[in-house]
């Protein structure tokens, strides 16, 4: 097994490492260009999904490409501002920072997000919730140096801000005229909805936040990471397959369905309604996609898909968490209606083939043309869509394939301690991969890494966790 983990390491390293060679052909000095625009006597900074910090808009110069043209490319892409670039600011080490006036008038919300900024509305920026999860204009002072990418150069900002181009800002406070008709309804309904429950008693609305909060938590990873070895320990090998080929179909359709529709969420239009932090297109709703194929595979594996009380305790914690979502900004009513009908149809197509006589769904799920399959899948849409969400994808199901062919002919159990030791090293794993990542939160590249190896690390140390049974 061993054996297996090096040669799924090195082909994933390989995946990711292809194209770093790119930057080193930049030149040995400038590789980058970054806009610092002043609005108001503060500047844009975006927030990156990546390495989780605030910078300034900007990125690397393609070849082929002037300073002066990535400077203001990457600005559009990552702000949705179109800039003019003016005058050289300063440089880092590798990167030339220029003062950028927007074209246009520059748009900001009366709102004050948590580093005292006011967001600006960029869910038709093109790398809105790929690579940048907000941006904002925020005064340069309210900003600690270890939030800024890279900390020692935050003071140099801070003087180059003060010789910018400054220019006014429109302040607004929602845009729901700018939603789609359906939505404008909803977010009306979200507006009435909180405003109803700040009118509630102090104890029993912090109830009421507490428990949304908690439960908008189950659209967090960590659940599935606590998921699968429950379902090893309790249903077998064979189950684990199934599961996660469940998670695995519907994300990938529901991520696909994001990219053509394009539909943000909620706080996107009004962000004083957001009290979760999120970001990215919301249509499909991914979380409760997963939670309906999930779950309905999970019932019928305990015999228990017909009416009961257990049906009847999904339902309720289904509900409760739609109306969370809802409630706190982070997705409409269409988006979770549709993201359980797309988790149902695809558990139902699951059963359906488990009923037919002549299919073993078991041999079929556990068979290498399924899964290389579906990496092929993953390969393309990585091609024609070249976000990280993707890459990611195309990294857990290359380890994926490689572990069904490592574990097909092998028979595994796992018992009670085992399942719950696994579970407590998957959560410490993830913990460390976390905190490793924060030493190299200033690079994009090491912490893309660190990201797309997340989640195929975690899934070799919990195929060794198995122990070996016997050989069929």
């Amino acid at each position: 097994m061993f054996k297996q983990f090096l040669l799924i390491s090195g082909i994933l390293l390989s995946l990711l490492f292809s194209t770093s060679g790119l930057a080193l052909e930049q030149g040995k000095n400038i590789r980058g260009a970054l806009c610092l625009v002043k609005a108001d006597d503060k500047i844009v900074l975006v927030n990156e999904i990546i390495t989780k910090q605030i910078s300034l808009p900007g990125g690397t110069i393609t070849p082929g490409e002037t300073p002066e043209l990535a400077a203001q490319r990457e600005t559009w892409e990552e702000t949705g501002l179109v800039v003019t670039v003016g005058a050289v600011l300063g440089y880092t080490d590798s990167a030339v920072i220029y003062s950028c006036r927007s074209d246009s008038d520059v748009i900001a919300f009366k709102s004050k997000n948590v580093f005292d900024g006011h967001e600006l509305p960029i869910w038709f920026a093109p790398h809105y919730g790929v690579e940048v999860a907000s941006a904002m204009l925020v005064d340069p002072n309210e900003i600690n140096a270890s939030q800024y990418r890279y900390p020692e150069q935050w003071q140099f900002i801070i003087d180059m801000a003060t010789q910018a181009e400054d220019q006014p800002v429109n302040y607004v406070s929602e845009l729901m005229a700018a939603a789609p008709k359906i939505h404008q309804i909803q977010l009306h309904w979200i507006v009435s909805l909180q405003q109803a429950v700040t009118l509630l008693p102090e104890p029993l609305l912090n109830g009421v936040n507490l428990m949304a909060n908690w439960l908008t938590k189950l659209a967090s990873p960590l659940f599935l990471i606590v998921l699968f070895p429950l379902i090893a320990g309790y249903f077998g090998k064979h189950s684990v397959f199934k599961m996660f080929f469940v998670v695995s179909v519907t994300s990938i359709l529901s991520l696909v369905a994001e990219q053509g529709f394009t539909l943000p969420r909620p706080h996107a239009y009004i962000p004083f309604l957001e009290q979760h932090q999120g970001y990215g297109n919301g249509f499909p709703s991914l979380p409760m996609a997963l939670w309906v194929g999930v779950g309905i595979i999970l019932l019928r594996s305990c015999g228990r898909l017909y009416w009961n009380r257990w049906v009847a305790l999904c339902l309720a914690i289904m509900s409760l968490f739609m109306l969370s979502q809802f409630y706190i900004g982070e997705a409409f009513l269409t988006d979770m209606a549709m993201g359980g009908l797309l988790g149902f149809l695809i558990a139902w197509h699951i059963i359906r083939l488990e009923l037919k006589p002549d299919v073993d769904i078991n041999t079929l799920l556990s068979s290498r043309g399924v899964w290389w399959g579906l990496t092929i899948l993953a390969a393309i849409l990585t091609v024609i869509w070249p976000f990280p969400i993707f890459t990611l994808w195309l990294a857990i199901l290359t380890t994926a394939s490689m572990l069904v062919l490592v574990m097909k002919k092998i028979e595994f159990r796992m018992t009670e301690t085992q399942m719950w030791l696994a579970v407590i090293v998957l959560l410490g794993g993830n913990y460390l991969i976390s905190y490793a990542a924060t030493f190299i939160a200033y690079s994009g590249l090491l912490s893309l890494v660190a990201e797309t190896l997340r989640f195929p690390v975690l899934m070799v140390i919990f195929a060794l966790s198995w122990r070996k049974k016997a050989y069929k």
